[in-house]
């Protein structure tokens, strides 16, 4: 069951990590360290419907929400960009800092990214299965990724957009690749 809201410690422990990565300062470890004691890694999630169902979140929305107004302040405190954008990121920097130290084998497996994780169940992540691509396959991938790039961005390519689509798919047709 998530908390409603975050630890006092955990939260002072995150202001003044983040102060410190600020300013400058070498303490920010000891105070991720101390916040990791207090939080776990899953409260720094977006508490989503889906996030919730698969337990990568643990975060209630009011939780949540105090994170975002904590950073929010840090950030705009210390003049910084303290947009959504910015505020997530950091956030995102914090979950990956409490990850690292609580379940260092699922960061090294996943790199921080909550895509490569299928479910979360007590404390335990499943990894979602991925099979691996031929240098075939990949080939295959990227050039049909770059058709629709091409497709994607046909005003911002003008002139150049006819000639490139052309090129692409006479390679893709050579290549045999499906479009």
């Amino acid at each position: 069951m998530p908390n409603t809201l975050n630890s006092a410690t955990a939260l002072k422990s995150i202001k003044d990590a983040w102060n410190s990565k600020l300013n400058g300062e070498a303490k920010f470890e000891t105070h991720i360290d101390n916040a990791a004691k207090h939080m776990r890694w899953t409260d720094t999630v977006s508490p989503t419907k889906n996030n919730l169902a698969s337990g990568k979140s643990t975060a209630s929305p009011e939780g949540y929400t105090q994170l975002k107004e904590l950073f929010g302040g840090v950030l705009k405190g210390k003049k910084r960009v303290h947009d959504t954008m910015a505020v997530g990121s950091a956030i995102k920097d914090l979950k990956n800092a409490l990850m690292l130290r609580q379940a260092p084998e699922l960061f090294n497996d996943t790199g921080g990214n909550l895509g490569k994780i299928e479910s979360v169940d007590n404390g335990k992540a499943t990894l979602k299965e991925t099979k691996p691509l031929t240098t075939i396959q990949m080939r295959d991938q990227l050039v049909t990724n770059l058709k629709n790039w091409i497709e994607k961005n046909k005003d911002d390519l003008g002139e150049n957009y006819t000639p490139t689509r052309k090129a692409i798919l006479t390679a893709m047709e050579t290549l045999k690749i499906k479009r």
